[in-house]
């Protein structure tokens, strides 16, 4: 069973912020997905970086592997079927 349930992380425990249908100590396993940082209080945002540049110039290049050529033909990879 699944069920998305929003929750505030309070006093090093996640704490739902509706009541669960669950029995006293159900096992559950937890996804964390943290909403995007809007608040300028967040630590996530770095006063530095308030446009987000220097974070995504982090990112350029650190995913190995794959395919050397997609900015080159990426319509093909995009639309052409992959059985051809």
């Amino acid at each position: 069973m699944t069920i998305t349930v929003k929750a505030v992380y309070e006093d090093g425990v996640l704490k739902p912020k509706s009541p669960l249908e669950l029995a006293e100590h159900t096992e559950v396993e937890l996804l964390v997905i943290r909403p995007l940082a809007c608040d300028p209080g967040d630590p996530a945002l770095d006063p530095d970086d308030p446009t987000g540049w220097k974070a995504i110039d982090r990112l350029i290049g650190c995913i190995g592997g794959g395919e050397r050529d997609v900015a080159e033909n990426h319509d093909k990879y995009l639309y052409d079927d992959p059985h051809d």
